[in-house]
């Protein structure tokens, strides 16, 4: 596997086992974004721990600065992509209307897809995430 495709592939996976695992304190099972980011720090504990992955040293030679601003970009593309939105700034909830696929089950099924082939990333996915190298990118 290329270098950039591991470098997506450990995002993604990174994204899904922060979600998760930030929903343990509410539900061990969340069904809406709202349970995932019960205690609000989703965002905070992502960010945290994708910059730290992917930091100086990382498949794609990121700064601290430049891999802040790909986790920023990568967390609200994911959210966005699977129907959750943002309101208050930084809270997450769930799209009223969002439609099957790209709904919170759908970003279950994919975590649980992940765990099975890390490097099946739909093409959705891959191409915002390469679109967050872009933006941070020098």
């Amino acid at each position: 596997m290329g270098s950039k495709k591991r470098f997506l592939s450990i995002v993604v996976t990174l994204f899904a086992v922060v979600v998760l695992a930030a929903s343990c304190g509410s539900s061990n099972d969340p069904e809406t974004w709202a349970e995932a980011d019960a205690d609000g720090n989703l965002r905070t504990n992502f960010i945290r721990a994708c910059s730290e992955a992917n930091a100086e040293g990382g498949d794609l030679e990121f700064d601290e600065i430049q891999a802040a601003a790909y986790c920023e970009c990568a967390f609200v593309e994911i959210v966005e992509i699977f129907g959750g939105v943002f309101v208050e700034g930084t809270r997450i909830a769930d799209v009223a209307d969002a439609v099957e696929g790209q709904d919170f089950q759908a970003f279950k099924d994919f975590e649980a897809g992940l765990r099975s082939d890390p490097e099946d990333i739909p093409a959705e996915v891959e191409a915002v995430l390469n679109l967050c190298v872009s933006r941070a990118a020098p």
